[in-house]
């Protein structure tokens, strides 16, 4: 006579406690080993399923084989979930440490870059006299002389910018000048006056 299914649920529940514990006191699988013991319960659980076909009880052999099938797939899918939770882990720690990375790199070279403003040496000088001495600029000094620099090529600029736009009004007075004199040349000439003497003549035939 074939035992009921509750009961033999219990036994296998109570036969994989030890397991349980002793997987416990080991280190945790690796995904490797995790995809290796699925693969071995997935094998053992279709042939438990052919095992129950042969029986008479059929329908609770099957319930007992996926309670058991469950309870032992319930650790390596915890495993997986954790391993998973690892790897997205790593990944965001890896992103926040190439962010850094970049943000350092970037402090670095904007650090050099004012290094070098600071201690970039001035346009060469026309040739001084020997006896004037050679002195070391300092940093006020250096920036004083960026401002000036600054100061004169802004003054060219507007300049410049003069003499473009004087050109530019000379040489729109110029074309105006000269659609003048076209229009003049092509003007029709006026009618010639009547002459003074053409104009009494008539009146003097009259009387």
């Amino acid at each position: 006579m074939n035992m009921p299914a509750q009961p033999r649920l219990l036994l296998s529940l109570i036969a994989l406690l030890p397991l349980l514990a002793a997987a416990e006191n080991q280190p945790p699988l690796t995904r490797e080993q995790v995809a290796a013991q699925r693969a071995a319960l997935e094998q053992r659980f279709a042939r438990d399923q052919a095992e129950c076909q042969q029986r008479f009880a059929v329908s609770s052999c099957l319930e007992a084989v996926r309670e058991r099938h469950k309870a032992e797939l319930a650790p390596l899918v915890k495993r997986q979930h954790e391993l998973a939770a690892e790897e997205r882990r790593e990944r965001s720690q890896a992103q926040v440490q190439r962010v850094r990375e970049r943000e350092l790199a970037a402090a670095e070279d904007e650090a050099q870059r004012r290094q070098r403003l600071v201690i970039q040496p001035p346009p060469t000088p026309p040739a001084a006299p020997a006896s004037h001495a050679v002195h070391t600029r300092s940093p006020e000094q250096a920036q004083r002389q960026r401002e000036q620099a600054q100061q004169r090529a802004e003054a060219e600029a507007r300049q410049r910018q003069a003499q473009r736009e004087e050109r530019e009004q000379r040489q729109q007075q110029r074309r105006q000048q000269h659609e003048q004199r076209l229009q003049q040349k092509t003007k029709p000439p006026a009618a010639p006056l009547p002459l003074p003497g053409a104009a009494s003549a008539p009146a003097s035939a009259a009387h």
